[in-house]
């Protein structure tokens, strides 16, 4: 079967309710990604780990214990987000699926990666610039290496904070002062191609990028 063609997106979580089903390590780790983007998390599990325990004894999140087996699962149809699926049966993902889609509810099943509708990437952030990398199930640990190798090349750079900190003073000079976003984007372009803008962004002299970037918006 052809793997499934995914957009890479970032979505506010924040106040939206997230289902988990499970109570291992994939669902530990999915509790705690989407409890610190803010969302209400309930999970279910039959055997909670420690961590899920202690966050359902903290009221941080809706720890159930239970047998999802005796559950009927159509309660899944109603008001969630987001479904995760991290159980190890084949009849009951079915099932959960089923339900999720039946309530207009994301699915990430942490389960089968080649038939999961939400992908959970491993993420880094450098300046303001976020990373999200996934081999999409091929394997976990090469995409935490490729998060980890790319995070080192960012922070070993001797320049990149500063490029990164000219782009963002640039783009608020043009946003400010150029009132068409057809003619902010072909600004936008230009600098990114300049060979002497982009010199002047790693030096770290933003007085100096500002001014150039002054008179690109005048004689441009």
């Amino acid at each position: 079967m052809a793997m499934p063609v995914r957009i890479p997106l970032f979505i506010e979580f924040s106040g939206k309710k997230v289902l988990v089903l499970g109570g291992g390590y994939a669902a530990t780790k999915r509790v705690e990604k989407f409890l610190s983007a803010g969302s209400h998390v309930i999970a279910i599990a039959m055997d909670a780990s420690e961590e899920l325990r202690g966050l359902g004894a903290q009221g941080d999140i809706d720890l159930i214990i239970g047998d999802l087996r005796l559950m009927d699962l159509n309660f899944i149809a109603r008001g969630f987000d987001l479904v995760v699926y991290a159980v190890p049966n084949e009849d009951l993902r079915a099932k959960a699926r089923s339900a999720a889609a039946a309530g207009n509810a994301l699915f990430n099943d942490a389960t089968n990666a080649e038939e999961t509708e939400v992908v959970v990437p491993f993420e880094g952030e450098y300046m303001g610039v976020r990373l999200a990398v996934t081999t999409e199930g091929k394997s976990g640990v090469a995409a935490r290496a490729v998060r980890d190798y790319l995070m080192s090349v960012l922070e070993g750079s001797g320049d990149m904070a500063s490029f990164i900190t000219a782009w963002y003073a640039a783009k608020e000079k043009i946003k400010k002062e150029v009132a068409s976003p057809g003619r902010r984007m072909q600004l936008y372009m230009r600098l990114r191609d300049d060979d002497a803008f982009k010199s002047l962004a790693k030096s770290g002299r933003v007085d100096d990028v500002l001014k150039y970037v002054d008179e690109v918006i005048r004689n441009g």
